[in-house]
């Protein structure tokens, strides 16, 4: 049985708690540093699959929550959110994109609950990346 040096064990060693160590870091940041949340809202009411309000309705009511939740900014915009259910029915929606950055994960998902019930939702889609920096670039 060949022996490996002692300098490949410990690299080797190194390298799988470094790999755990990163994990454990990478399974706090949602919640200890800013991140930017992607939520897709749609508006077809979940128990007819249509939509129950006009399109304006419903983008105040989501531009209203928001703003509620995240007074100093976000980004709406509208889209068209195609899904498959368990039933194997295809859903074409009006879809609502919001985008916040933020440290207040809780707050997110606040408002994801009241989206769920003002709007009669399944599920919305929240989709959270880690933020590098974020800048409000004024120009020279």
């Amino acid at each position: 049985m060949k022996k490996l040096p002692f300098a490949v064990v410990c690299a080797l060693g190194a390298a799988a708690i470094g790999l755990s160590s990163w994990s454990l870091i990478r399974s706090y940041l949602p919640e200890k540093l800013p991140a930017e949340y992607t939520m897709y809202v749609g508006t077809n009411d979940k128990a007819t699959y249509q939509l129950e309000m006009t399109r304006q309705e419903a983008r105040d009511i989501v531009h209203n929550r928001m703003m509620d939740h995240f007074p100093n900014g976000f980004t709406l915009y509208e889209a068209d959110g195609v899904w498959r259910d368990d039933q194997n029915v295809v859903t074409l929606e009006y879809t609502l994109v919001c985008i916040v950055e933020t440290e207040k994960r809780d707050e997110v998902y606040k408002v994801a609950d009241e989206l769920l019930v003002a709007l009669n939702q399944s599920t919305i889609l929240i989709v959270a990346n880690a933020v590098h920096s974020v800048d409000f670039y004024t120009g020279h």
